[in-house]
């Protein structure tokens, strides 16, 4: 008989940009299901607010305040853990600054490959050794929809994202029979705090889901890996454009890219200063 969710994958997890979106919603997910999770991200006063909330719904949580793009960051985390029983790590962190390729400049592209790609690959080489000696748990990475093809408009992003969905596959392919359940998962717009304060309407985006549906079908998945896209619409579309020839496809998302920018800009020059 499987393993109940709790026994599986507890008695901690720790999530990684668990002070808003997608990572909150983990956390509050995990603590639903009877897990207790570390909230790792750099806000510590986010971080408390969910690790609040968490508490005052009867579940138990702890905070680290922690940039996961900066050196040392997972021997960090590895030592802050070292007596506590983790049996899952959901590397959530993620940055997606909006903007042109020549408009970011070259320290933003090196914080996108920093924290989007060198800290899961750190934080897996760290965990996973851990994972496997307890014989059970689980490895979940957020990715994106825009990590099937490369995204116009959107290059170092969907490069980043890219690799978290190699990655995992890669990682499934080795730990699949070692008792670890590797999970790549790659939502399509999620209504976030941060998608509205970049100026988007999440009314406008195709397949646009709440970030607590995201988490939760995440977590039902965990078992199902080497990837899990929410959504039917999402679904779709990563079949479409896996498949669609890159000459036709990529202009395309280009142009569809640029729409969604230009409106986001005019949203947010309309809006009171």
């Amino acid at each position: 008989m499987p393993l109940a969710f709790a026994e599986r994958y507890g008695p901690w997890a720790i999530v990684t940009g668990a002070s808003s979106g997608i990572g909150e919603a983990f956390a509050v997910a995990l603590a639903r299901r009877g897990v207790s999770p570390l909230l790792v991200a750099r806000r510590a006063d986010e971080l408390e607010r969910v690790a609040a909330a968490i508490r005052n719904g009867a579940g138990s949580a702890e905070i680290l305040a922690l940039d996961l793009g900066q050196p040392g960051c997972a021997a960090i985390l590895q030592q802050h853990t070292a007596d506590r029983d983790v049996g899952l790590m959901v590397c959530n962190a993620g940055i997606n600054p909006e903007g042109e390729f020549e408009e970011l400049s070259p320290s933003t592209h090196e914080r996108i490959v920093d924290l989007n790609v060198r800290a899961p690959v750190l934080l897996a080489r760290t965990f996973l050794p851990r994972l496997v000696q307890r014989g059970r748990g689980g490895f979940l990475i957020t990715g994106s929809i825009e990590g099937f093809v490369g995204f116009p408009h959107s290059a170092t992003y969907s490069a980043s994202k890219g690799f978290v969905r190699a990655f995992a596959e890669a990682l499934w392919g080795e730990y699949r029979r070692q008792g670890i359940d590797i999970l790549g998962l790659a939502p399509g717009a999620t209504d976030t705090p941060l998608l509205r304060r970049n100026g988007f309407e999440p009314a406008e985006l195709p397949g646009v889901l709440p970030a607590e549906a995201v988490a939760e079908y995440a977590l039902d998945h965990l078992r199902n890996g080497p990837l899990a896209v929410p959504g039917w619409t999402n679904r779709i579309m990563a079949t479409v454009i896996t498949h669609l020839p890159r000459r036709l496809i990529l202009p395309l998302l280009g142009r569809a890219m640029q729409t969604a920018h230009h409106k986001a800009k005019r949203r947010l020059a309309a809006r009171p200063k």
